[in-house]
């Protein structure tokens, strides 16, 4: 009896240690695939929005009603492109994309005289200012990150254009961020940059979230570099090409996933050990007589009865003879089939459905 209680314990803790297993490596490539998705998601919905910018006609800045979003340079010119709803469905289509969700932190589009940005924080104007008083702001962005003017490669992807800077801390906020950088061209020549401002740690809590809600235990590497891994990710060109996303074991959450897991196996055992233990006989582990009644129709009875029991029970004591009763089911089992199903009939009668 002993020895089987250890062995289902130790079948327990070895199902539940497959499972846990089994489930990382579903769920390992799971995400990487979700991520990469989400990314080309993100960069599809960028590259609406830009189409839309180049559609969008101009209009003399005078006719415009005042506008905090729209922050005009002193050397601005004279017309602008009216771009509060397209740049407010970019940021609607962002937040539903879950891997960004509510970390979308700044959306800007910076043109060479003038520049949207949503939503707007006190001291924006005037770091603009601060900066354009030397050089309009973007000029600045095109010198500090090496964003060329014009696109002498042919065979230069739209999307190895973009730049990706950070983490760093926003001077105004001191927020800690990462800044993705969409340069836009038309004929070659660039009209705009758009910027997302986007939390340091947005990668770290979809994973997080990922894990939660999918109950593993994965998380983001803690030495990954977030700029260069967002870069490759939305640099890919097709689907064939791979990027190494560092998704590592959270081993806390490991020892979690693999005590609830037995737990619930546990859970399971025990409701089908208690809801089998009184239909069966307990000397022998089989089926009692009454449950005949209940099985379903079959083709064949085999009916066995152990000669000159009384005799051994007379001569030798009830406790040899339950031995031999024990002993007798024992070899039975181990001749008959998973699928049949034996019975004690009576005191010595034992017979088993095919």
């Amino acid at each position: 009896m002993l020895n089987n209680k250890i062995k289902t314990v130790g079948s327990i803790l070895m199902l539940s240690l497959i499972t846990s297993l089994f489930n990382l490596h579903i769920n390992k490539e799971k995400l990487k695939n979700e991520m990469d998705n989400l990314f080309r998601y993100l960069s599809d919905s960028i590259y609406r929005y830009q189409i839309s910018v180049i559609n969008t006609d101009e209009t003399d800045y005078r006719n415009i009603i005042s506008n905090e979003n729209l922050v005009i340079s002193p050397n601005r010119s004279d017309n602008i492109k009216l771009l509060s709803s397209n740049i407010q469905e970019l940021i609607k289509v962002s937040h539903e994309n879950t891997i960004i969700g509510n970390n979308l932190w700044t959306v800007a589009n910076v043109f060479p005289g003038y520049m949207y940005i949503y939503p707007y924080k006190k001291g924006y104007k005037e770091l603009m200012e601060k900066i354009q008083e030397k050089n309009s702001y973007f000029n600045y962005l095109l010198d500090v990150e090496k964003i060329d003017y014009h696109l002498g490669n042919d065979n230069l992807s739209v999307y190895k254009t973009i730049k990706v800077y950070g983490p760093y801390l926003e001077d105004i906020t001191q927020e800690k961020l990462i800044t993705i950088y969409y340069p836009l061209y038309n004929n070659k020549v660039i009209k705009s940059i758009l910027l997302l401002d986007i939390k340091y740690d947005f990668l770290h809590e979809y994973v997080m979230n990922y894990s939660y809600s999918n109950m593993t235990a994965l998380k983001l590497s803690s030495d990954v570099g977030i700029s260069e891994l967002i870069f490759n990710i939305i640099e890919k060109q097709n689907n064939k090409d791979t990027v190494n996303i560092p998704i590592n074991v959270d081993y806390k959450l490991l020892v979690l996933l693999y005590i609830l897991c037995f737990v619930l196996y546990s859970i399971v055992f025990l409701i089908f050990y208690f809801f089998t233990r009184n239909k069966k006989d307990n000397l022998t582990g089989f089926y009692r007589k009454d449950f005949f009644k209940k099985t379903r129709k079959t083709d064949c009875i085999v009916v066995i009865d152990i000669d000159f029991f009384k005799k051994v029970n007379d001569n030798h004591g009830h406790a040899i003879g339950d031995l031999v009763i024990s002993e007798v089911s024992r070899r039975i089992r181990g001749l008959i089939r998973k699928t049949d199903i034996p019975i004690r009939w009576g005191g010595r009668g034992i017979c088993y459905f095919i």
